[in-house]
């Protein structure tokens, strides 16, 4: 509300008057059940890689994101979303396929036919952006985007190449600095849940990938 006066005078106070500090953020695992499953989940038993670097950030509070009033001005809110999008990913993929077996790094061709696997799934964290803007007496609202690079092969080679996007905004109130990580932390969630359904629905319905996971007297 513009015309609060308790915001004006927060507005009032000197540019050095800030609650300049960091606040740690929360981003948990939300894998995708919307996924539109017009046929049987993918009869493979399927070893799945998550590459999640890269997607931490330190989220800036600037002044330009506050409006003016420095209340909350250079506040930090850190954020590591890797393991909510590992985790992310193997909930969702347990959702659409046989079997998922999380492995430790990428595996071949041959190590996947060795070991009784159908198929292999690669999933690495391609772009990561997440922001803020308000302040406690308007509410801050968090933002972020994510894209993640996915690949699957079987016996027949490499049958899937794709980029899944999410995105998300979210608001949160509260009378205090650490209202922000709310706002950041739950708009990653969003945005890891939107990328979750693009990687379920990408795999579940590729024809390839489905064909040559079908058994052979049916191929």
């Amino acid at each position: 509300m513009t015309g609060s006066p308790l915001r004006a005078a927060i507005g009032a106070l000197p540019l050095g008057f800030v609650l300049s500090c960091s606040h740690s953020t929360l981003v948990r695992p939300a894998p995708s059940y919307a996924v539109l499953v017009f046929e049987a989940p993918l009869p493979a038993a399927a070893a799945v890689f998550v590459d999640a670097d890269g997607l931490r950030r330190e989220v800036h509070l600037g002044p330009e994101e506050t409006g003016g009033y420095g209340w909350c001005q250079d506040s930090r809110y850190p954020v590591d979303a890797g393991e909510a999008v590992e985790r992310s990913v193997i909930g969702t993929l347990e959702h659409v396929m046989d079997e998922v077996h999380r492995t430790p790094t990428p595996i071949g061709r041959e190590t996947m036919e060795a070991e009784g696997f159908d198929a292999v799934i690669v999933v690495r964290a391609d772009t990561f952006d997440a922001g803020i803007s308000g302040d406690p007496f308007s509410d801050f609202s968090g933002n972020a985007e994510l894209t993640l690079a996915v690949s699957a092969f079987t016996s027949d080679g490499l049958l899937l190449r794709e980029i899944v996007y999410g995105s998300g905004v979210h608001d949160a109130s509260g009378m205090t600095c650490r209202s922000g990580a709310e706002a950041v932390g739950l708009a990653v969630e969003m945005a890891i849940e939107n990328a979750m359904t693009e990687l379920g629905e990408a795999l579940v319905h590729s024809q390839e990938l489905r064909s040559s996971l079908a058994p052979r007297e049916f191929r």
